[in-house]
C-alpha cells in the first residue's frame, strides 16, 4: 500500500491556481458526457444500462400509473381536483424512479465501477496495485450524512428546483460518495480522506455544521453539485447519471494523479541544511507570537490584549496549517 500513496510530488505551496489540481471540478460531469460518447467501450455499457433501466422503468411506471395514481389524487383531494391529479402524477414520477434505482441497484454499481476503472485505464493512470470498490462497500447504506440525505431526498419530487437544492445542501457527500472510488482504489484511510475534503478530521456530525463543507471554493463539493444535478433529471438522470458520473470521477481522479497525487498525501518539503519547511517556520513564528503576549504585564487592560492576541495568533496558525494541506 506504501508503494501507492509514496511518490515525489511538486510542492502543493507552490500550486497558484484557485482549484488544487488545475481544473474547476464542476465541469468533470459534463466532461464525462463527451467522452463517454467518444469511447465505445463506455458508450455499450451505458447504452445497456439505459435499454435494462428504461424497460424496467416503464414496467414499474405502468403499474404505479394503473394502481396508485388515482388512489394517490383521491387522498390529496376527495373532489379529484385537477391539482390533485398533477401532484399525484409528480408522486407516481418520483415513485417510479425510486423503486427503478432499487430494484437496478446492483448492476448499477457494477456499472459505475467498470466505467470508472475502465476510464482511468484508458487514460493511462490505473497503477498496480490499485484495487475496484467492492458492491458490498458501494452499496452500504449508511453513507456519508445519510440521515440529512435520506430527509432531503424528498426535495426532488419538486423538478429542478428540488434538485437543485437538494444538489446543494448535500454537495460535498455526494461529490465525497463518488470520488470514494479513487480514494479506494489508492487505499486511503479513512482520516485521510477527511483531511482531503474537510482540511482537517472531522465526524460526519461535525462537517455538517463545519462551513467548509458549503464552502463554494471547496472542490469536492462544487464537483458532488453538479453530479446531484445530473442525477435529480426525472427518470433519465436517476438510471445514467450515476454512471455518467462516474466518469466524471475518474477523470477527476486522472488529473490528481497527473499533478502529483492527493495534497493529504504530498509530503512537505525541506531545506536540505536545516531540515525544515515552511510549516515548521510558520509553527516557530506562532509560538513565539504566543509567547510574547504571554509576556505582557497582567493588569487587566492589557491581560485583555495578551488574550485576544494569543486567539488571533492561534486562528492564524490553524488558517495557514488548513489552506497548506
Amino acid at each position: 500500500m506504501n508503494s501507492l500513496i509514496s511518490r515525489s510530488a511538486p510542492s502543493p505551496h507552490k500550486l497558484v491556481t484557485k482549484h488544487r489540481y488545475g481544473k474547476d471540478p464542476i465541469f468533470y460531469p459534463l466532461r464525462a458526457l463527451s467522452y463517454a460518447l467518444s469511447h465505445r467501450e463506455l458508450f455499450w455499457t451505458i447504452l445497456k444500462v439505459a435499454c435494462v433501466g428504461i424497460s424496467l422503468s416503464m414496467i414499474v411506471l405502468v403499474v404505479l400509473l394503473a394502481t396508485a395514481l388515482k388512489a394517490q389524487a383521491q387522498v390529496i383531494s376527495a373532489n379529484l381536483e385537477w391539482w390533485a391529479w398533477l401532484i399525484a402524477v409528480f408522486l407516481v414520477l418520483f415513485e417510479a424512479g425510486v423503486v427503478s434505482i432499487l430494484l437496478m441497484s446492483v448492476s448499477h454499481s457494477k456499472a459505475q465501477t467498470s466505467v470508472f476503472t475502465a476510464t482511468m485505464k484508458m487514460e493511462g493512470v490505473w497503477r498496480e496495485g490499485m484495487i475496484e470498490q467492492s458492491i458490498a462497500k458501494d452499496l452500504n447504506p449508511m453513507k456519508k450524512a445519510f440521515v440529512v440525505r435520506v430527509l432531503t431526498f424528498p426535495l426532488q419530487i419538486i423538478p429542478f428546483i428540488g434538485g437543485a437544492l437538494y444538489s446543494a445542501i448535500n454537495a460535498t457527500f455526494i461529490g465525497w460518495d463518488h470520488m470514494d472510488r479513487f480514494f479506494d482504489a489508492i487505499q486511503l484511510s479513512p482520516k485521510l480522506q477527511r483531511v482531503e475534503i474537510f482540511g482537517e478530521e472531522l465526524s460526519d456530525c461535525r462537517a455538517l455544521c463545519n462551513p467548509a463543507t458549503y464552502d463554494i471554493d471547496n472542490d469536492i463539493a462544487r464537483f458532488g453539485f453538479f453530479c446531484g444535478i445530473i442525477e435529480s433529471a426525472p427518470v433519465i438522470g436517476w438510471m445514467l447519471g450515476p454512471i455518467t458520473n462516474a466518469i466524471g470521477a475518474a477523470l477527476y481522479a486522472t488529473d490528481i494523479e497527473r499533478s502529483g497525487g492527493l495534497m493529504c498525501l504530498r509530503e512537505e518539503p525541506k531545506d536540505e541544511e536545516t531540515n525544515r519547511g515552511p510549516l515548521d517556520a510558520l509553527r516557530e513564528t506562532g509560538e513565539r507570537v504566543i509567547q510574547y503576549g504571554a509576556s505582557i504585564s497582567n493588569d487587566d487592560n492589557n491581560s485583555r490584549a495578551s488574550n485576544f492576541l494569543k486567539k488571533k495568533a492561534r486562528e492564524s496558525i490553524i488558517s495557514s496549517l488548513s489552506n497548506k494541506t
